[in-house]
């Protein structure tokens, strides 16, 4: 893709696969939202007791394919290391949910993984 395709790809609203490495040295794959910020960095939150935390603090090294549902088919792949803010992340949670909802979240205590490689691997398909 080029820089101005992924950029409206990512605009689309996508479910995001995070995959961290498990204590087990199982992958641990699970679909997630996703924000992309200034300067690329794609932001993610979860709750802040998941495995995936977890993970991410014992190891940062991960991956998250961003693809549609339905054709025509693509993806972009982020792999690289993670962040794990768990301070300041008070505006994350409103704006994943009028991104995807349109609507305010719940008060759950939220945890914001950062990716901060902005370089994906990207793939269209060419079709028949």
């Amino acid at each position: 893709m080029s820089p101005e395709e992924l950029s409206a790809f990512l605009e689309e609203r996508h479910l995001a696969i995070i995959t961290t490495n498990g204590a087990d040295g199982v992958p641990h794959s699970t679909p997630v939202w996703y924000l992309v910020e200034d300067g690329g960095a794609l932001s993610i939150i979860v709750l802040g007791n998941a495995i995936k935390l977890r993970n991410i603090e014992r190891d940062p090294l991960i991956s998250i394919t961003i693809a549609p549902e339905t054709r025509p088919y693509a993806y972009a792949r982020y792999r690289g290391r993670a962040e794990v803010l768990r301070d300041g992340v008070g505006g994350y949670p409103l704006a994943m949910a009028q991104r995807y909802m349109g609507e305010e979240p719940g008060q759950d205590p939220f945890a914001v993984i950062r990716l901060l490689d902005p370089s994906p691997d990207t793939w269209i398909d060419p079709g028949p």
